[in-house]
C-alpha cells in the first residue's frame, strides 16, 4: 500500500536522473586554438566534461511548496475517488433493496389478484372492498419501489 504514495517522487527522481544524464557537455579546441563547449558530440579530439547540472532556480521554500500541493492534489484526488466509490456502493445497495421491495410487492400483488379469498395476519378474512383497497395499495407500493412501469 505504501509503495502507491512512493510513485510519484521515485518517478520524479528518476525523471530528473535521466535529465542530468543526457545533458553531457563537451571541450574541445579548434585549429585556430579557439576552446568550444557544446552539449553534442563534436567531430574527434573532444574531451567530455562532467560537471553536475545547473541548480534549480527555485528556492528550498518554493520546492517544498509545490511538493505539498502536489501532495494535497493527490490527497484529494484519493478522497473523491473513495467517496464516488461509497456513493456507488450505497447506490447499488439502495437499488438492490428497491429490487427486493418491488418484487415482494409483485408478488403479494399477484397472490391477492389470484387467491380465491384472502386472510391478513390476524386471520381476518377480506371483504371484497378490503381486498380492492389493498390491490391498490400494492400497485402504489409497486410504482414507489419499481417505478411508474407496471408489470402484470
Amino acid at each position: 500500500m505504501i509503495y502507491r504514495y512512493l510513485r510519484f517522487p521515485v518517478l520524479l527522481l528518476a525523471l530528473l536522473a535521466a535529465t542530468a544524464q543526457a545533458a553531457d557537455i563537451y571541450r574541445w579546441t579548434d585549429a585556430q586554438g579557439k576552446v568550444h563547449y557544446s552539449d553534442r558530440e563534436p567531430p574527434s579530439g573532444a574531451e567530455k566534461i562532467n560537471e553536475p547540472p545547473p541548480p534549480s532556480a527555485l528556492s528550498p521554500e518554493e520546492i517544498d511548496a509545490r511538493l505539498e500541493a502536489i501532495r494535497k492534489q493527490r490527497r484529494d484526488a484519493l478522497e473523491t475517488r473513495a467517496q464516488a466509490k461509497d456513493e456507488q456502493a450505497r447506490s447499488k445497495e439502495e437499488r438492490d433493496r428497491l429490487a427486493a421491495q418491488c418484487a415482494a410487492a409483485r408478488g403479494q400483488l399477484q397472490a391477492t389478484r389470484s387467491a380465491q379469498r384472502i386472510r391478513d395476519a390476524d386471520g381476518h378474512w377480506y371483504t371484497g372492498e378490503e381486498r380492492i383497497n389493498k390491490i391498490n395499495e400494492l400497485e402504489a407500493t409497486i410504482r414507489e419501489y419499481c417505478g411508474s412501469s407496471k408489470r402484470r
